[in-house]
């Protein structure tokens, strides 16, 4: 059976953001608690370091969705869990996520948040705080599907855009060509042409009269254009300024 990239991708992110909560509970379970702060500051470090090095530079990888997402359960478990006075930045990690990662990986983390907090649910403010993360997780996939919208939006106006340009070159191009054609190629041939015509015109003593009669008329003929040549190229000339 195959799965497809954006699955795996998916599921392997679910795995660390499991493994990391999981990490991360043992850690404010133990005597190592005490150092939590430490923790968060060397994620901070571990993140800049991580942009710094990562040549394409972008927030949507999961190291960075894992670091973000140990700092934030670190931070509130440590001033008080669901009782924490910045609880309110769980919300702004499940928005991040929205943005950053598919919808799975955003439920998948909203259970893992509530496991994580479960233990310190012991009175009503907190069973408030744990259930308002079944409310915000919609608005946060709501709100990341607008966004990537919004993205692939600006992606076709960008593509148009560069369309756009192509055809102008394109034109431009055109343009080019077909002056160079007027200016050379037709315009120098009918020149020649009637140059010869009037040096077989002057010698009309070896012609009789209808052949002289076409000659001229082929003479005037290639007169004209030329004429309406370079009239063509005066009107590309001002359609395309």
């Amino acid at each position: 059976m195959k799965f497809s990239r954006n699955f795996i991708d998916a599921l392997f992110v679910i795995l660390s953001l499991t493994l990391t909560a999981l990490a991360i509970f043992f850690w404010v379970q133990s005597p190592l608690e005490k150092y939590s702060l430490q923790l968060v500051a060397f994620l901070v470090i571990l993140f800049f370091i991580s942009q710094k090095i990562a040549k394409d530079n972008l927030l949507a990888h999961p190291a960075n969705l894992i670091i973000f997402t140990a700092a934030t359960l670190l931070l509130v478990a440590d001033t008080g869990g669901l009782e924490s006075p910045i609880f309110f930045i769980v919300y702004f990690l499940l928005f991040g996520t929205a943005l950053l990662a598919s919808t799975p990986v955003v439920l998948a983390l909203t259970i893992l948040i509530m496991i994580f907090f479960a233990p310190s649910l012991t009175s009503t403010n907190a069973a408030i705080q744990l259930a308002s993360l079944l409310l915000i997780t919609p608005l946060a996939i709501l709100f990341g599907r607008q966004y990537l919208q919004l993205l692939d939006q600006q992606g076709e106006i960008v593509l148009l855009k560069k369309t756009n340009e192509a055809n102008e070159k394109s034109l431009a191009q055109q343009e080019t060509n077909a002056l160079i054609w007027l200016s050379l190629n037709l315009k120098t041939t009918l020149a020649e042409t009637s140059e010869t015509l009037s040096s077989l015109l002057a010698d009309i003593a070896h012609l009789n009269s209808d052949q002289t009669k076409k000659l001229k008329i082929v003479h005037q003929q290639i007169n004209r254009l030329l004429k309406e040549s370079q009239k063509v190229k005066q009107l590309i000339d001002e359609e395309t300024d």
